[in-house]
């Protein structure tokens, strides 16, 4: 019986279903750098949009971190034997939280946490909700925070209000807001910001390493002025370093 060698596990497609956007990406070999292939909004990818994704991708195993029960049958119905990342799966850290209400994202995070640096990092994944994990010193996932994401905080304004209107997140003036567009900007992103910073700056949650992903890492770290690591690729990253841990 042949042995699978590294190289032979690999193409291997990668998946990560959030609450709005699904991602595709092509790891070519261990360790390399995954490729975007894809993005589907959840609400519209099919079986027949990710077989024929898989298919066109070259991959040889497929993997998936997702938080949508929906998009994970649609998942395991279009790719018989894709790994998913859950509760059960072979971690390469140690943990002390809960693993029956952690999602898989924020597994997939702390794995590439422990791949790339072993211990003492905190990873804050901002996209429709905002999550803060920590890898404390010892390499142990010790759990974390989870709040609005920056999108969710401004669109939760408008929608609950009747002549607010949904605004562009940007930095706002230097100055109090003179229409109701700059003080909802002024309100929305100095508030957002001043909620990272108090999470990041509470106890339990320092860290020598420091990384921004998801898809409004870069507006984050815009708005909040932290010195952190972007790399949008994270948690796809850790997908797959999942997806090659040994099986129990």
């Amino acid at each position: 019986m042949k042995t699978a060698t590294a190289n032979s596990l690999y193409p291997l497609l990668v998946i990560d279903a959030g609450n709005s956007l699904v991602k595709f990406a092509i790891i070519r070999r261990r360790g390399g750098r995954p490729q975007i292939i894809a993005g589907w909004a959840g609400k519209e990818l099919t079986t027949a949009c990710v077989k024929s994704l898989a298919r066109k991708s070259g991959a040889v195993r497929f993997a998936a971190a997702s938080v949508v029960l929906a998009m994970t049958k649609t998942l395991r119905a279009a790719l018989p034997g894709i790994f998913i990342v859950d509760r059960r799966t072979a971690l390469n850290f140690p943990t002390i939280v809960d693993r029956r209400t952690v999602g898989a994202d924020r597994l997939a995070n702390m794995a590439e946490a422990a791949r790339h640096y072993g211990r003492g990092v905190l990873v804050a994944d901002f996209g429709t909700a905002a999550t803060f994990d920590l890898l404390d010193e010892r390499g142990c996932f010790v759990g974390g925070a989870i709040a609005p994401g920056v999108r969710t905080f401004a669109s939760a304004l408008s929608s609950r209000t009747a002549l607010l209107p949904l605004v562009k997140i940007a930095k706002p003036p230097r100055r109090p807001g003179r229409h109701t567009i700059e003080a909802i900007q002024a309100g929305l992103s100095r508030g957002y910001a001043g909620m990272v910073r108090e999470i990041l700056a509470a106890p339990g949650f320092s860290a020598k390493h420091l990384i921004f992903t998801g898809g409004d890492a870069r507006m984050v770290k815009g708005l909040t002025g932290q010195r952190a690591s972007v790399d949008p690729l994270w948690t796809l990253r850790g997908i797959a370093a999942l997806a090659d841990q040994p099986r129990r």
